[in-house]
């Protein structure tokens, strides 16, 4: 299965887009041909001329029921390869050899499928013409219409068994010599393309050329005559076909650089001269040998429908601020040239620090939010180009959340699992100053008190928020009994006493800085021979502040005499 995997980074109010792996899909048909005993249930075998027949060739005998032994096995001239190394060999690399093998069993099509295979073309024995020196002639995979009862191959030679096959809807030439591109493989066509990838139409539009892509030897070739061992001549071919008819076929060279399209978004609907694809489809393979020749052979076939893939569009609201709300709004969509999304949807979403996920929603989804992930699961199948319902995530942002926010998030569907980050700019909170409720506290010493000796009061208002405290009103009331004795006015934090000093209570309005305060001390000799217990007390009313005239924040202290 081909992945491909893309993320971005974006400023507020763009979108990040991440495609992820095809999802995964059901299997249709899976034959590696390697072991030495293959069933040939659904399988039916060809070949039109020369001494080779096609078989299986790790199988050691040719018995009912099962794929046939290779000729040189079953008359002791050779020896099969190990059980689970081997391939279906179409022919060897005798002259004129002729082979092909069709899964006589239809395959639904109408939700997309992927066929694999491995060929191997190699052993070649080439003449040399103004092309060069090369083997001949090459594998065709066919595909036919599945309502069709009986399928004859076709002509041998360089079309590849594929002119005159019955039922034909479309065939693909993976052509080493390149007359599948000439007259032998039907009308239309370039001329003689050595190397070369070409399709053909169906029967009922005469097999005609529908297009072709030459390949490079060096870089690419679809032969390796040299080789002797069919690992060195490996090639993965992968053929999709989506759900609108639209195919695309890509060939692996096993050469580390991935698969290479050959045939890109070819319409089958609209091939000229025939009709739409079957809902249904039959599969197969050809080759053939002329005075040129190699050995062809497939293995580690599959049907599957075809996988979707999946690409999340995310997009914010933003530019956001510090202490404020925003939302993500994340968008799946399925790659309308893949399949149907079937199985179960997962996106997970981490919004950033100091920003909590308030809510998340979308129809069809079932999301939950624990911490700053945001988890929501679709079971809904969505058809290719469609898109899921959105997902609404809205947000609050801590008022410490400044410049660049991030967030990551994961899409997971079958076997795509794709990250994507996203980036919002921030700007700082407007953080309005905070009137908090003053720190009001009174308290005397020594206490309880000495008659005769010296005693003092210490009154005080602090404001402890962020913001200022204006027109604040204090008032202090010392024990009558010490009244109108002196006392002095303290300012610390920015605060400014109306008075330094003065006698009796105290009742005045003043404006408090954040963090500003103000001390009143007031210093007495205790009289000898007195037993009276003393209160004093402090009380503020500020607007905004909690503390208000119907109920002040008040402070009081009672300094008792000493007990006997």
């Amino acid at each position: 299965m081909v992945g491909r995997i893309a993320a971005a980074t974006v400023l507020a109010g763009l979108s990040v887009t991440v495609t992820t792996s095809p999802a995964s899909a059901a299997q249709l048909r899976f034959e590696s041909f390697a072991g030495a005993r293959i069933s040939s249930s659904g399988w039916v075998i060809g070949s039109s001329r020369g001494a080779d027949s096609p078989c299986a060739t790790a199988t050691t005998a040719t018995v009912a029921g099962f794929l046939p032994a290779c000729r040189e096995v079953v008359a002791g001239k050779g020896k099969p390869d190990p059980d689970g190394g081997g391939a279906f060999r179409l022919t060897d690399n005798s002259s004129f050899n002729a082979g092909s093998l069709l899964l006589d069993k239809p395959i639904k099509a109408d939700r997309g499928v992927t066929f694999e295979f491995d060929m191997y073309q190699y052993k070649g024995k080439p003449p040399t013409d103004k092309f060069g020196a090369r083997g001949a002639n090459g594998i065709a995979f066919w595909i036919v219409d599945g309502a069709e009862t009986k399928v004859d191959p076709g002509e041998a030679g360089g079309g590849l068994g594929y002119k005159g096959l019955s039922g034909a809807f479309v065939g693909i030439g993976f052509d080493e010599f390149g007359n599948f591109s000439s007259t032998p493989g039907g009308p239309g066509g370039p001329g003689l393309k050595p190397n070369s990838v070409a399709v053909r139409g169906s029967a009922a539009a005469g097999y005609d050329y529908i297009s072709g892509k030459s390949l490079d030897p060096a870089t690419h070739p679809l032969a390796i005559d040299a080789a002797t061992r069919r690992a060195d001549a490996k090639r993965h071919v992968t053929v999709d076909i989506n759900s609108s008819n639209v195919m695309n076929v890509r060939i692996n060279f096993n050469d580390g650089k991935g698969p290479t399209p050959v045939v890109t978004d070819l319409d089958l609907d609209k091939l000229p001269g025939q009709e739409p694809l079957p809902k249904t489809l039959k599969v197969g393979w050809a080759a053939a040998t002329g005075n040129a020749a190699a050995v062809h052979e497939i293995g580690g076939f599959s049907a599957r429908t075809l996988g979707a893939d999946l690409k999340l569009n995310v997009t914010d609201n933003g530019p956001w601020q510090g202490g404020e709300t925003g939302a993500y709004n994340l968008d799946v969509v399925v790659n309308p040239n893949l399949g149907w999304s079937e199985d179960p949807v997962k996106l997970n979403w981490t919004v950033p620090a100091g920003v909590t996920a308030t809510a998340a929603k979308g129809d069809g989804w079932a999301c939950t939010i624990a911490g700053r992930v945001v988890a929501c699961t679709s079971v809904t199948q969505i058809a290719p180009g469609a898109h899921y319902p959105p997902v609404k995530v809205d947000v609050a942002l801590g008022t410490s959340v400044s410049g660049s926010a991030v967030a990551t998030g994961a899409i997971e569907a079958g076997l795509g699992d794709t990250k994507v980050t996203s980036t919002v700019s921030v700007k700082p909170a407007d953080l309005k100053p905070v009137v908090g409720k003053p720190v009001v506290k009174i308290s005397s010493s020594p206490n309880p008190y000495v008659a005769g000796g010296r005693f003092t009061y210490t009154a005080s208002a602090a404001n402890p928020g962020s913001g200022a405290m204006n027109d604040a009103s204090i008032a202090v009331t010392w024990p009558p009994a010490f009244k109108p004795l002196k006392w002095k006015c303290t300012a610390t934090g920015g605060a400014v006493c109306p008075a330094a000093a003065g006698t009796g209570d105290i009742d005045i309005t003043v404006d408090l800085p954040a963090g500003g305060a103000l001390t009143y001390t007031q210093v007495c000799t205790m009289p000898v021979g007195v037993v009276t217990s003393f209160t004093a007390s402090v009380a503020v009313v500020a607007p905004g502040s909690g503390c208000t005239a119907d109920k002040p924040c008040v402070a009081a202290e009672t300094n008792k005499p000493p007990l006997y």
